[in-house]
């Protein structure tokens, strides 16, 4: 290569690799203005978060102050529904905001149990009822620990404002607003146990499978032999799969290359099993299956069971069903069993519901008659059946009731429940009919 070819041959490289670290800093650059807009973009929406978070539980103190002094159930009604909707408002707020080295538990569950607390006394308040000493006491000290928190998030806003807290890099003069959170989380103020009809109730934490109270605890191989009869299959044909569960504590066998069934250490019970082996396509119809499910359940000693919905899913079929007893449908005793399409097989069956509520129960007469009970149905709808369900609530309550299946002038299917004692309505579901099965909403 001549001397002047390799000068030429320089020249290049040096302007290729010159244009190579113009092209880097300029992408180094775009990038670097690219994150810091970003970073802005999130500490403002971080800023308006705290601010409608404030806002919101300032709001929360003040109706919650307000609805302690409420002597009437519309004013009661009133104030208990601003507060579910401040407290709506709060959740989707605090959500939006950095929570430190972990979730903000305390706070996000006071915000849920006031907004949830609120809803409960709205529904029992739109029915007539005045407010009790103990739902006074506990909206006292539900009011007492919201003015605490107000008062803590008062602070951060102030001290956000002044600089010595940052929603975005911290500096040498500020601290991430994330560790006050923190700081708020560790000196959470108490307040009152909340025991009402709601999903979170404290006394749902303590709730235990009815089905179960008082039996004994077997061993392993009494489970053993248990879960082999229910399978009709040997003993020596399952292996050991450990202990499962908390809530109802089980022993775990496997079975057929992948199948599982959980029998409870109290009692012995079927808590759940999924059977791994492949299905066929589908020879069965939905009701042979329902026979089937309800012939399987009776052979195992379950009471009469009554299928309400089921759905269709890849040659197999999931049935819900209730118990039944004395023409009462008790919703609460559920089981769900899934049947194989292809040839009538169980493959899989979960009891949960039935254990945590089934127990001998005595129902009270109904008061309201299925006749006047149709009465509270609204016009335009026309009732093809009507009879006793015991429904759950969210608190796990039940409510013994009229269930009404309805048609709408559209041909679609509505479920109004009407209270057996005060001919009021507790529930409306809509149902979801297609191909695949029927859900409810």
């Amino acid at each position: 290569m001549s001397k002047h070819r390799h000068h030429r041959f320089g020249i290049h490289t040096v302007s290729f690799l010159l244009t190579l670290a113009i092209i880097f800093a300029a992408s180094t650059l775009f990038y670097a203005i690219r994150a810091s807009d970003y970073e802005r973009t999130l500490r403002y929406a971080s800023e308006q978060s705290l601010g409608i978070l404030l806002e919101s539980a300032s709001n929360l103190d003040s109706a919650l102050v307000k609805l302690s002094y409420s002597a009437s159930p519309g004013m009661t009604a009133l104030l208990a529904a601003q507060i579910w909707r401040e407290a709506e408002v709060a959740k989707a707020a605090l959500a939006q905001l950095p929570q430190g080295d972990g979730p903000l538990e305390k706070t996000q569950k006071f915000i849920a149990q006031t907004g949830d607390y609120a809803f409960s006394l709205l529904r029992t308040s739109s029915r007539g009822d005045t407010l009790a000493a103990d739902q006074r006491e506990a909206i006292s000290s539900l009011s007492t620990a919201c003015r605490t928190v107000t008062g803590e998030l008062t602070e951060m806003q102030a001290r956000l404002d002044e600089g010595v807290l940052t929603l975005g890099t911290p500096s040498k003069e500020s601290t991430p607003v994330n560790h006050a959170f923190t700081g708020i989380e560790q000196e959470f103020p108490k307040y009152a146990s909340l025991i009402y009809d709601g999903p979170f109730s404290e006394h749902l934490d303590k709730q235990e499978p009815a089905a179960l109270k008082g039996l004994p605890e077997i061993s392993l191989d009494q489970a053993r032999r248990k879960a082999a009869e229910f399978l009709s299959i040997s003993p020596d044909a399952l292996g050991d799969g450990g202990s499962t569960g908390s809530k109802i504590p089980c022993y775990r066998f496997t079975f057929n290359d992948g199948g599982t069934i959980d029998v409870t250490k109290a009692g012995g019970a079927v808590l759940s099993l999924r059977d791994a082996r492949a299905v066929e396509a589908a020879s069965l119809t939905a009701d042979d299956a329902v026979v089937r499910a309800k012939e399987y359940l009776k052979a195992r000693g379950y009471p009469e069971m009554q299928e309400s919905y089921y759905t269709l899913y890849e040659d197999t079929i999931t049935i819900n069903l209730a118990a039944k007893v004395n023409d009462v449908l008790l919703y609460p005793d559920l089981i769900k069993v899934v049947v194989a399409l292809d040839n009538g097989d169980v493959v899989g069956l979960e009891s949960r519901g039935y254990l945590m509520s089934h127990r001998s129960r005595s129902l009270p007469a109904p008061a309201v008659t299925a006749k006047t009970a149709q009465r509270a149905v609204a016009p335009g709808l026309n009732v093809l059946e009507n009879r006793l369900a015991l429904i759950p609530t969210d608190g796990g309550n039940e409510i013994l009731c009229h269930e009404m299946i309805c048609e709408t002038a559209e041909k679609t299917h509505v479920i109004i429940y009407v209270n057996a004692q005060t001919g009021l309505e507790e529930n409306i579901l809509i149902l979801l009919e297609s191909e695949n099965g029927t859900l409810t909403m």
